[in-house]
């Protein structure tokens, strides 16, 4: 049933002064920063004066850059290929190998979010979680966890428009085909003592370093305001949070979780599973809301940086029934152009769900993706009303589903 005129303007009147008061009186809110901790403070108590229950800031440690990992490995095997190019001895060739190895098992390890050697040189600072919780009215037979992350992205150039996107996407394929093709060529010169070898690496040498250049570009460069990444996913955790407080579940209960440090590798996503997954056991239901303010309705078919993993099969089947119950949503499927905190979830084998939004004219552009035009004037509030509908029939969804 369609909701009352007025109910509908006071929600969309509250999601946009959450989406107004983080992209504009806070601002950037990069990772691990004082305006991620500002936001994450604002948003619990939001939730506590919408009588959301254990609301509470959790703390983690996380690397506060998406960058220096990256450039770590790049850095590492463009020294190995120089090496290789200046001595051409089997010493020099055999350092070559290794570093580039090692900057391809960095690099990788890095775009599925895993821990690696990268990780053992740099400093972690503190960020936090919020999270809270609202009970069914009956017994608690199902759990839910809606989740959207407060931190911004920076504003390098390559997020600048459609066509420097794709050129980075390209770079990021032959950086690391250039590490792996580095290793092997390296290795096998060494083992066979062919010295030539070693002019390979003029092929090596401009892809590694203009990645590098890139990585360290784009640390100098600010954090985007994030209206629509994501502070209108943060609106709709807010919206869904004032729908259930006073129309619960049946027999679903429904944490609500907003992640810091998502930008920069999951690590809030990575945080609370390690501390609460286990717990909560293996049924629980992730829905992950994420720059949703622009464009038609998408849910995730697969996600990941480089690698695409599948979304959970039973996931997958309620954005299904979702999107058939209610057709006017125009909801659709798509595979992930990059990473959410779903991934760390799906890589477990857990039911993680991403809804996002994509405009007409591509994701990159028309939703001002990581960069500094991601303002509130730019949120279509239509769309943005058209997620929470989809979203809050996903949990009546779940909760009128069969118990576990």
């Amino acid at each position: 049933m369609a909701a009352p005129k007025n109910a509908k303007t006071d929600r969309l009147l509250q999601m946009t002064q959450v989406i107004r008061h983080l992209s504009q009186e806070i601002g950037g809110r990069g990772s691990c920063t004082e305006n991620e901790r500002k936001a994450g403070e604002y948003l619990a108590g939001l939730l506590r004066s919408l009588d959301v229950q254990d609301v509470r800031l959790e703390s983690f440690q996380a690397v506060p850059s998406t960058y220096w990992p990256y450039g770590l490995a790049f850095a590492l095997a463009l020294a190995g290929s120089l090496a290789s190019l200046l001595f051409g001895a089997s010493g020099a060739l055999v350092l070559g190998a290794i570093f580039n190895a090692l900057g391809f098992i960095g690099m990788l390890a890095e775009t599925e979010l895993a821990t690696s050697w990268t990780h053992w040189f740099l400093p972690r600072l503190e960020s936090q979680n919020v999270l809270g919780v609202i009970p069914p009215t009956g017994e608690v037979q199902r759990t839910a966890l809606v989740c959207a992350h407060l931190d911004t992205h920076r504003t390098p150039i390559f997020y600048s428009s459609k066509k420097w996107h794709t050129l980075f996407s390209l770079l990021v394929g032959l950086t690391l085909v250039s590490m792996a093709a580095g290793a092997i060529v390296f290795g096998l010169s060494a083992y066979l003592d062919w010295a030539p070898a070693r002019w390979f690496a003029l092929a090596l040498v401009p892809i590694q370093g203009f990645a590098l250049v890139m990585c360290l570009h784009a640390d100098f460069t600010p954090y985007s305001p994030g209206a629509n990444d994501n502070a209108s996913g943060a609106a709709v955790a807010v919206g869904l949070a004032h729908q259930l407080t006073r129309q619960p579940l049946t027999n679903t209960q429904v944490y609500l979780l907003l992640t810091g440090c998502e930008e920069v590798g999951d690590w809030g996503m990575r945080a609370f599973l390690n501390e609460h997954a286990a717990r909560l056991g293996d049924e629980v239901f992730y829905l992950i809301i994420d720059q949703v303010g622009v464009g038609g309705i998408r849910y995730l078919t697969a996600d990941g940086l480089f690698l695409k993993h599948k979304t959970h099969p039973h996931a997958l089947q309620v954005a299904q029934g979702v999107a058939a119950q209610l057709p006017e949503l125009g909801a659709q499927a798509m595979t992930g152009l990059a990473y959410t905190d779903a991934l760390k979830a799906t890589q477990r084998g857990l039911r993680a769900l991403t809804i996002c939004n994509v405009p007409l004219n591509g994701a990159g552009a028309g939703s001002h993706w990581h960069q500094m035009s991601d303002t509130p004037d730019q949120i279509a509030l239509p769309d943005l009303d058209k997620t929470f509908q989809f979203a809050c029939e996903v949990l009546q969804f779940i909760d009128r589903s069969p118990a576990q």
